[in-house]
């Protein structure tokens, strides 16, 4: 019977209902074909044998026999495609929805969780749901019905028969059930093996140089033998009960057509019953427990992609929990996990209206933000941002300001005050809200991602229409082009997964080119020259100056730009704790002078 996980899931894929019960149909209609079938063969052989029939006389028969035949194959023709489209369009779906939901809960989200087992489950293990819609469930339905449909047509025309299976039926649930149980606890258990392994191959991976310099290389390569060795056991296990569950359904199965088959024999020989009735009892017999055998095994292939399931449905349910409480302050997430600590997540509340960035003025009202376990990454920040201002966040490493930046982002929730841009609450920005949103603002993380293709791919990520002339004139800003000139094909040149071809200033030039080549009227610039040399940082930052005109910045770092001319400058404490309005009175930066002298609250 369907459990919790099975209404769980289909409560994901209504729109996939109708390939499912057409499954069903097909299925229960190639039931209905063998009964047929089984008669009319049971009544050739006994017209043909006793009564010596001609094959003019049995005509009628064998063609019968023929439709039947052929409407059965088509039946399971029809009931296969409608199950493998209706499975593929549910696997689409799912990995769609998981996608969509790993995009809107943000880096914050994603810090807490392994790469590796992620990517596993959204691929391997959403694949295997095939098996599960397309194959196990029509039939675990089909089990379901046609065994009842049997032995209701065996008890109208041969009731002994239809007891002796009604009673080796009985016994079937139980067996079923047990080895269900210790099916599921095996397939879990190689699914989180295959996950650890999937996460650790890709952090060593990841880590390989590190690895190598510090000489590790060996514990790296016994840590993936354990765990390749204990995947292994894992399967053994899993095989051994999906063995002995199809052993101990084909002794039950073979015991019931055998005894009938012996009933049936004695009964024949006292003349208690017809040839024709005989043979067709026989016949149908075995499709009794065909149902369920057939069920048993594509439960066992389905199982990991059950397991799977119950990872990617945590994740749905997780996300739209919290998006249904509006009034919940959750503990904020940042960067990489705490030990011992939950995740709490940075998800949209209610429905909510994006404002115009160009025209809006972004206002944090004794803003704070914690971290699970407590920890205070932003106590009692007050700033208020007019449109076209550029503003400085100045601070050592662990004050918050990649922080503050994240909560205009909405990677991070706040735990206390108020975030306004334009008079809209971020707190009551709905997903669609976010996503427009973030489509007016322009983002250079501390350590940015560089994709696999090409340097021109990266540059366009923001623009994809932009032209050579734009493209040329922000490689000039920002000392891009002695880069491309030594790229052996330029623009065109593949830069690698990472940027593996980059140096780590220049995956931060690219970065920084990237947003630049965006039209978003608000920058968040989070140490955008931080990985520089002193000459390069100091050339950028000269150059610069007519590519932030116009637009709203947010600039963070404790690496002060010397000629860069800021309306405001937040300095922020060393410790968040030794921000209590109380204690320092943490308001907003008066305004600089349009001469740019800088001056701190």
């Amino acid at each position: 019977m369907p459990g919790r996980l099975d209404r769980r899931l289909l409560a994901e894929v209504r729109g996939a209902r109708r390939g499912l019960a057409i499954a069903v149909a097909t299925g229960l209609g190639a039931a209905v074909c063998i009964v047929v079938q089984a008669g009319l063969l049971a009544r050739i052989v006994d017209r043909a044998l006793l009564h010596h029939a001609a094959v003019a006389a049995v005509t009628p028969e064998l063609v019968g026999l023929g439709a039947a035949f052929v409407v059965r194959a088509l039946l399971q023709l029809v009931g296969e495609i409608a199950s493998q489209k209706s499975a593929t369009t549910i696997t689409s779906e799912l990995r769609h929805e998981l996608l969509d939901e790993a995009f809107r809960l943000g880096p914050a989200w994603l810090a807490g969780e392994r790469t590796g087992e992620l990517s596993l489950t959204a691929t391997r293990g959403i694949n295997a749901l095939n098996t599960y819609f397309g194959r196990y469930l029509p039939q675990a339905t089909v089990a379901l019905i046609t065994p009842v449909g049997i032995l209701a047509w065996l008890a109208a025309v041969d009731w002994p028969s239809a007891l002796i299976l009604l009673g080796l039926l009985l016994v079937i649930p139980p067996v079923i059930a047990a080895f269900t149980k210790r099916a599921r606890q095996e397939a879990a258990r190689r699914w989180r093996s295959l996950a650890s392994l999937s996460a650790r191959m890709l952090e060593l991976l990841q880590g390989l140089p590190t690895l190598r310099a510090f000489g590790r290389q060996e514990h790296g390569r016994r840590e993936v033998a354990e765990a390749t060795e204990s995947l292994r056991r894992g399967t053994m296990r899993t095989l051994r009960v999906s063995f002995l569950s199809a052993l101990s359904l084909d002794l039950l199965a073979g015991l019931g057509t055998g005894l009938v088959a012996m009933v049936l024999g004695l009964r024949l020989l006292h003349g208690d019953v017809s040839l024709s009735l005989a043979m067709a009892v026989l016949l149908v017999s075995p499709e009794v427990f065909a149902p369920l055998r057939r069920a048993s095994a594509e439960y066992h292939a389905s199982a990991e992609g059950k397991v799977a399931a119950e990872r990617v449905l945590d994740v749905l349910a997780q996300s739209r929990r919290q998006a249904t409480a509006p009034h919940e302050r959750p503990t904020a997430r940042w960067s990489l996990p705490r030990s011992g600590a939950n995740p709490t997540l940075a998800t949209p509340r209610t429905t909510g209206t994006a404002p115009e960035l160009s025209r809006s003025t972004i206002e944090l009202v004794e803003v704070g933000v914690r971290f699970a376990g407590g920890v205070r990454a932003l106590s009692g920040v007050n700033l208020v941002i007019a449109p076209k201002e550029h503003v400085l966040v100045r601070g050592r490493s662990g004050t918050g300001k990649s922080t503050l930046l994240s909560v205009l982002l909405g990677f991070v929730t706040i735990t206390s005050g108020r975030a306004r841009i334009g008079g809209v609450d971020l707190g009551t920005l709905d997903a669609a809200g976010w996503r427009e949103l973030r489509r007016q603002m322009a983002w250079v993380s501390p350590r940015p991602y560089v994709f696999r293709g090409t340097l021109e791919d990266n540059l366009r990520m923001g623009n994809p229409e932009l032209g050579e002339a734009a493209i040329e004139r922000v490689l000039q800003r920002c000392g891009l082009c002695r880069v491309v000139s030594r790229l052996p094909e330029g623009l065109a040149t593949p830069v690698g997964e990472g940027g593996a071809a980059l140096s780590t200033g220049e995956r931060q030039l690219v970065a920084l080119a990237r947003a630049l080549l965006t039209d978003a009227p608000l920058l968040l610039l989070d140490e955008p020259l931080a990985h520089l040399d002193e000459e390069t940082a100091a050339t950028v930052d000269a150059n610069l100056a007519s590519a932030l005109d116009g637009r709203t910045v947010l600039w963070a770092g404790h690496h002060v730009p010397t000629r860069r001319h800021f309306d405001q400058v937040l300095d922020l404490p060393t410790s968040p704790a030794a921000a209590d309005p109380t204690t320092h009175g943490h308001r907003a930066p008066p305004p600089l002078s349009r001469t740019g002298s800088l001056r701190s609250s």
